[in-house]
């Protein structure tokens, strides 16, 4: 008796410890993703230049955008797992270090440049490609969200990381659902779909809440790693609510579980994978 109870309470300890791994593993994904979506990068290099000597159509947008004649600062942020670089142009008072974690907080535009054309100009000549051209504020991220972009940044380390963080986010539940499924049943449930999907549910949840708290976007469903091009508005708002359907699936997948397992479950299950097999035979004959 009690060997079995300290089996079943090492069972539960595993468990609880794979989870947590599972959702340690998230957050290199998530954190990443929302910063990505809000244009945040590790500062590579920054400068102090007057507004006169940037190219006349940023200057009238640093005009409009409060500017006056005096100086602004021209950042280049670098992806921490992409490597892509974007230059950013704020008028604030900018205290922001080499080294330092940012994200752009109020886009006045996002332009998709060629880096050569801005070669000319000082404040731009940063000796590095750039691909985009922003003009609006930074500020700092989290201690805990810098930390996070900075480890990834880190070589090699970070890419691997990256990767397996991706890879938790997109096949975890499946993986996690069917390895436990048959290493503790030894078999497949049909309430095992419903705990995939409360699961993937979770994690878009998640990925929609950190963006939100954090950052203050609005919550899209393009962050999921699936995209919504082409689908608009819509395919932002279905992803949304998506991330709330978790609050049915957790209750129904035990509730469908415990009926599962029960004599009369087990009975009605029985007749209906009978029904279903007879019905392949027919369609196959």
């Amino acid at each position: 008796m009690r060997r079995t109870q300290k089996k079943g309470t090492g069972r539960q300890v595993f468990l609880l410890v794979l989870f947590l791994c599972y959702f340690l593993l998230l957050t290199p994904y998530i954190v990443h993703t929302n910063l990505n979506e809000v244009g945040g990068g590790v500062v590579e290099d920054l400068k102090t230049v007057p507004v006169p000597s940037l190219p006349a159509d940023i200057q009238d947008l640093v005009f409009d955008f409060g500017g006056d004649e005096s100086d602004c600062t021209v950042l280049l942020l670098e992806n921490s797992v992409s490597g892509e670089r974007t230059a950013v142009v704020t008028v604030q008072d900018c205290e922001i270090q080499k080294g330092a974690v940012v994200k752009v907080t109020d886009k006045i535009i996002e332009w998709f440049v060629d880096w050569h054309a801005y070669q000319s100009c000082s404040g731009f000549d940063f000796g590095e490609k750039f691909g985009v051209l922003v003009v609006g504020e930074v500020a700092e991220v989290s201690a805990a969200e810098s930390g996070v972009e900075k480890v990834l940044s880190s070589r090699p380390l970070g890419s691997p990381l990256f990767t397996l963080s991706k890879a938790s986010f997109l096949f975890a539940p499946l993986l996690l659902v069917v390895c436990l499924s048959l290493g503790t049943r030894n078999r497949f449930y049909l309430w095992n779909f419903a705990a995939v999907l409360a699961l993937y549910s979770f994690e878009v949840f998640l990925l929609n809440t950190a963006g939100s708290v954090l950052h203050e976007v609005a919550l899209a469903g393009a962050r999921a790693g699936v995209g919504a091009e082409g689908g608009g508005v819509g395919a932002a708002e279905g992803w949304k609510y998506f991330g709330y359907l978790f609050v049915l699936l957790v209750p129904f997948t035990v509730l469908f579980a415990r009926y599962e397992e029960s004599e009369e479950g087990q009975r009605r299950l029985k007749k209906f994978y009978a029904g279903l097999l007879e019905l392949v035979d027919r369609l196959f004959q």
